[in-house]
């Protein structure tokens, strides 16, 4: 591919990047990835015990079997996908995926399985060190990759996936719906708007910083043609707004990981260099960079401690470029958390959803009610009062003249075990659900829990023996 003259002479300042051997890499493909949803890969599983000891990260269990890729492979086969899955280093639901098998047109794609994302640009969320009980930000989230791999991690916490561009908070909402996060709220604010309402407040954000997209130029070109000069400073301004938000939003002793898709030493080094001169109770994490094959950091300020952060070379690894550090906030202080008044949900509509949970046998749990419009939300656990908020926790369903009606999120939250009624459906009956159309169906007339393989689809009302389709009609679409 043709690079710009520009670009080019701008690597030149980077002291550790071998040019020659990038420019060798533009030559070659990209690598797919494949991060795959544990608690669906679960449900796949032919051996339950084994998986759910690799989830819990048992001592006694051998991690060097790498059970999550010997189920995927077994999926794989049992699909019969040609190619193989192999694991990415940095991420242990994460696989490269060497196959001629659009797995984006697959049903599994659709059933929330897994989310084909960037291998490189799984290692940010994996050095968050997020905990299950964490209160989260990700702070700049569409299309919602990390959100998704956050949202994974937790069990009793929460994330709240903020994206300042309204159509690509749309986006970002579809694909935690997609994969059944149920502890997600999906918020559409510039980072200054919500410094105000959190100081003080997160245990991990995450800053995947708007960049140039240098690193990308191989897998996207588009991006290189949209490059300039200047364009690395003109984001690294917007980046520094940025950071000086998601550090005023970070609890004393919090996390913080900074990352881009870019080379340029302007909105990498250079944006840490400020936060570090910035803020002196912050500092830079060490991380083991040859373990996973990242190069150190430039050390720009020559204090050695901008060689704690990371750059991801493709000429290293397998993956595009990257570059992200880990950041500590040193103040040990007890933070003054602003008060969170509570939401407001209508009592007759939680009463709806409670008499159906109760008919249809729904097990799961939810709480934090609140109505927004004609939808009932659970789990919300932050006051949505003045935010601008696209999904404010699990879409539980939709109040039509006194009738509740279960919606698709609700649906992709829950397993077969969690629904009095369940069909499951084979693989060609799924693509025609998805597409709109109704299916046959051979049990009790009423709602019912639709899937396949175990997953999730949606639910549909049995009607005269079909199911009558209640898939999204803006999600419909004709799968392979």
């Amino acid at each position: 591919m043709e690079l710009p003259k520009n670009y080019l002479e701008s690597l030149k300042k980077i002291d550790n990047l071998d040019l020659s051997k990038l420019k060798d890499c533009y030559n070659k493909n990209s690598f797919v990835g494949v991060r795959f949803s544990p608690k669906k890969l679960f449900l796949l599983s032919q051996n339950k015990q084994n998986m759910q000891k690799c989830l819990q990260n048992d001592a006694n269990f051998n991690q060097n079997d790498n059970f999550f890729a010997k189920t995927a492979n077994d999926f794989l086969k049992s699909q019969n996908f040609d190619g193989q899955f192999s694991p990415i280093l940095w991420c242990k639901n994460g696989f490269y995926y060497t196959g001629t098998q659009k797995l984006g047109k697959s049903i599994f794609h659709e059933l929330g399985l897994y989310y084909l994302q960037e291998p490189s640009a799984m290692a940010p969320v994996e050095f968050l060190g997020v905990k299950p009980t964490d209160v989260v930000l990700d702070l700049c989230a569409s299309p919602g990759g990390k959100s998704t791999q956050i949202a994974q991690k937790l069990d009793g916490g929460f994330l709240v996936a903020n994206e300042i561009i309204p159509s690509r908070a749309k986006i970002l909402a579809e694909n935690i719906q997609r994969l059944g996060c149920d502890n997600v709220v999906v918020t559409n604010h510039s980072p200054k708007d919500l410094e105000n309402r959190f100081l003080n407040f997160f245990d991990k954000i995450l800053v995947d910083a708007p960049c140039s997209g240098e690193g990308m130029f191989r897998k996207s070109p588009e991006a290189c043609t949209e490059w300039q000069e200047n364009s690395p400073n003109i984001c690294k301004a917007r980046q520094i707004e940025i950071v000086q938000s998601a550090y005023a939003m970070l609890k004393p002793n919090g996390t913080m990981v900074y990352s881009t898709c870019t080379f340029s030493l302007e909105e990498n080094e250079e944006v840490i260099k400020f936060i570090l001169d910035t803020f002196v109770d912050m500092e830079v994490l060490p991380i083991n960079h040859e373990k996973f094959g990242f190069a150190q950091g430039n050390d720009i300020d020559g204090t050695g401690r901008l060689n704690n952060t990371a750059r991801l070379y493709p000429y290293l690894l397998d993956g595009e470029g990257h570059f992200f550090a880990v950041l500590h906030k040193k103040n040990n202080a007890t933070p003054v958390l602003p008060k969170q008044a509570k939401n407001v949900a209508s009592k007759h509509d939680v009463a709806l959803f409670e008499k159906f949970a109760k008919e249809n046998g729904l097990t799961k749990k939810f709480d934090s009610y609140v109505s927004m419009g004609s939808y009932l939300y659970g789990n919300c656990a932050i006051t949505i009062n003045k935010l601008k908020v696209v999904c404010p926790g699990v879409e539980l369903g939709e109040i039509k003249k006194d009738i509740f009606i279960p919606s698709y999120h609700l649906a992709k939250c829950l397993s077969e075990n969690q629904f009095k009624n369940v069909l499951e459906v084979s693989g060609a009956d799924a693509i025609k659900y998805i597409s709109g159309q109704e299916i046959p169906a051979n049990c009790n007339k009423g709602w019912v829990l639709l899937t396949h393989k175990n997953l999730p689809i949606a639910f549909g009302k049995v009607v005269d023996g079909k199911v009558k389709n209640h898939y999204p009609k803006i999600l419909r679409k004709q799968l392979v």
